[in-house]
């Protein structure tokens, strides 16, 4: 190398700059390497605004929003409002919080630290959107008995649909096919999304099982 260097016309302070940045790139090419990879991870991690999963989330709204209801034979509207505003809710925070969570610094997050960001955040949107559609409820005029019921009937039928997050994520993140908390993060979009396509199933046999409990409720 120096005497490759030797024959290229350089002034001296030049000269003596290309053998420092050669010397540093040398032996910290490895360091330099990791840190261009890490930046490049995280500019991958925001480009996940654009996943499927918002599509999806939008898409599970509308169709939940076509269903129609009856009860004794009747068309039941409230019933049929009901299933919609909670499909609204339920998909309107988990699209915020699945906003929100790319925004984080993930280049100081390793990966045990990240499996536990995603589950304290899977739990923090149940508990957000039950939060608000109970209020939403209340304020509609319905009891707290029966705002309850409803949700424990909803969480009774998407119980095994969350064991299977739960389950998925910890393959995931103990898996060493995703080598980088993209591919982690990408997984687990994925993973959601599928959850996502069987929240109408879900919420059809929730609302089936009411019967006429809310026909008679003036519910707009």
């Amino acid at each position: 190398m120096f005497d490759f260097l030797t024959h290229i016309n350089l002034p001296p302070y030049l000269l003596f700059i290309v053998i420092v940045l050669g010397i540093l790139t040398y032996y910290f090419h490895k360091d330099i390497s990791k840190l261009i990879n890490r930046k490049e991870v995280e500019e991958d991690i925001k480009d996940l605004k654009s996943h499927d999963i918002f599509n999806t989330l939008e898409r599970v709204k509308q169709d939940v929003s076509h269903m129609k209801f009856y009860s004794h034979g009747k068309y039941d509207a409230v019933k049929s409002k009901m299933c919609t505003d909670f499909a609204k809710f339920k998909c309107n925070v988990c699209c915020d919080k699945f906003v929100e969570f790319l925004d984080n610094d993930f280049s100081k997050i390793n990966s045990d630290e990240l499996k536990q960001l995603v589950l304290s955040e899977m739990y923090g949107m149940h508990t957000e959107y039950i939060k608000q559609i109970r209020a939403y409820w209340l304020d509609k005029g319905i009891s707290n008995e029966d705002v309850d019921y409803v949700i424990e009937l909803f969480e009774k039928f998407r119980y095994d649909v969350v064991v299977s997050f739960q389950n998925r994520i910890n393959g995931i993140f103990s898996s060493s096919y995703h080598k980088n908390n993209f591919e982690k993060i990408l997984a687990c979009y994925e993973m959601y999304s599928m959850g996502i396509d069987l929240l109408p199933k879900d919420m059809l046999t929730t609302f089936e099982a009411l019967n006429g409990k809310f026909a008679k409720i003036n519910y707009n």
